[in-house]
């Protein structure tokens, strides 16, 4: 099963409160242990692994909803072009080519190497499955990748993906080719089999992704 993954970086873990802070659900104080997200929301629990996890609102505070929290993100990023769109309009904020700074949704991504990418090689490709559920794996873009790893998640899916980079060799021969008696040139499909086979045992799923289809992208060379 695989590990949950969320930005230890951005979470205040393992806190404690004495029920002068916090409201349950329910409406009664809270408490005992909670831990506090890097947008401000608390809940219950050691962290977001460990615990209910129940929303906690602040005593005397309004409540933290997702148009607070669009509000804030709105004043923090004053003097950019920003507009809301989408079926996320509640949380989603966009720029003004409309990249969203926030990941909502997991989506798939088809690359498309550039001439650069052969001229070197090699290009980065990305990957991503849900934490819940089926755990499929997804092809993203390297934007959304990065807003994994930096926790750049909508507070609704701040647990719901892991994600994984992988070298995918573009040019040279077709399969790996003795050079010298201790030279071998690494060919396109052995060389990306191995990687994919190597990062499939810490993000399971990826061989099935990518169903052999090593040379994929591929120009081959001698």
């Amino acid at each position: 099963m695989p590990l949950r993954y969320y930005p230890l970086a951005a979470i205040q873990q393992n806190k404690y409160t004495r029920g002068n802070q916090f409201l349950l659900p329910d409406k009664t104080p809270y408490t005992g242990r909670y831990y506090t997200l890097y947008n401000g929301r608390s809940f219950t629990g050691i962290n977001p692994v460990l615990g209910a996890n129940l929303p906690l609102t602040p005593i005397n505070e309004p409540e933290l909803t997702d148009a607070s929290l669009l509000a804030s993100q709105r004043s923090l990023l004053s003097g950019q072009n920003l507009e809301i769109s989408g079926p996320y309009a509640a949380s989603r904020i966009q720029n003004s080519q409309g990249s969203s700074l926030v990941l909502t949704e997991l989506t798939s991504y088809f690359p498309d190497p550039q001439a650069d990418d052969y001229a070197r090689g090699y290009f980065t490709r990305y990957f991503a499955k849900t934490v819940s559920g089926p755990g499929y794996v997804f092809e993203i873009s390297k934007i959304n990748w990065t807003k994994i790893q930096n926790g750049d998640i909508a507070v609704e899916n701040i647990l719901g993906y892991e994600s994984i980079d992988m070298l995918w060799q573009l040019t040279g021969p077709l399969k790996d080719t003795r050079v010298s008696q201790y030279q071998i040139k690494g060919g396109v499909y052995n060389t990306n089999k191995r990687v994919t086979e190597a990062k499939n045992k810490v993000f399971n799923g990826l061989l099935e992704f990518i169903g052999e289809d090593y040379t994929k992208f591929a120009k081959i060379t001698p």
